[in-house]
């Protein structure tokens, strides 16, 4: 089954079952932005509720195979394989207290696609697009802008986005290398005052996507690694340490 039919066959089930809409979020309609959909080897998608959760288990159900396998992840987020293609289906994860922060920025009375939304990692990772591949809509109105800026951005302040998930400081240095962006500088000086935290994503994690990100560019992998000041908490990797200041 091709991409775009597995994406409408998706769709239609959450139709008939009477689930809320999904869209595709995250890398995908970020690239598609971007202009660069060359390698698709996984598609992130989102209802922004809990009925994410069973449209899993009736995607699950209708695609089988032998080369098919569908995993519940720790964190409430499930996963189908299609011979090494990837579909994950969101864990719906809302930061807490997240509507009190929220209001903070104006948002009152938030839906639950924005309480997802703004609880993620980075603001170029909040775009949706529907599945039919046609529309693409930014419910925030900051992942388009920072997208063309070319920032790695937190959706609330680095304090929450940052502070509550630490391997959210690996994420950005990954991202930043992987899409040629920049991070923005209040993020950048969070980090800063507080760059002993990478330490609390893990050796493996932190090795696994700086290795990946000196793929993509190895310039500003390290660049960001010495003026962020995270160097010293970092596993010893080959590829890396010699370089860091």
């Amino acid at each position: 089954m091709k991409l775009r039919e597995l994406l409408l066959a998706i769709d239609k089930i959450a139709e008939d079952k009477g689930f809320s809409k999904p869209y595709i979020v995250g890398g995908l309609t970020r690239d598609k932005l971007m202009g660069r959909e060359d390698d698709i080897n996984d598609v992130d998608i989102t209802t922004g509720d809990e009925t994410i959760y069973y449209l899993a288990r009736h995607v699950s159900n209708a695609i089988t195979g032998p080369n098919i396998t569908f995993t519940v992840m720790d964190d409430g987020h499930s996963k189908i394989k299609i011979s090494g293609f990837k579909i994950d289906f969101s864990s719906n994860f809302n930061l807490p207290h997240i509507e009190d922060y929220l209001v903070k920025y104006g948002i009152t009375n938030p839906t639950s696609m924005e309480r997802e939304l703004y609880s993620r990692d980075f603001t170029c990772n909040t775009s949706l697009m529907t599945l039919d591949l046609k529309e693409i809509i930014d419910p925030t109105g900051l992942a388009i802008e920072d997208i063309k800026d070319k920032i790695i951005k937190t959706c609330l302040s680095p304090t929450l986005t940052l502070g509550y998930d630490n391997k959210r400081i690996v994420r950005a240095i990954y991202l930043a290398g992987k899409l040629g962006f920049d991070i923005d500088s209040k993020s950048k000086d969070w980090i800063k005052r507080h760059p002993q935290l990478i330490a609390n994503s893990g050796a493996d994690y932190i090795e696994k996507k700086f290795l990946k990100g000196m793929r993509y560019n190895p310039e500003i992998i390290i660049s960001l690694i010495n003026e962020l000041g995270v160097g010293p908490y970092l596993p010893l990797m080959p590829e890396i340490t010699p370089y860091l200041k």
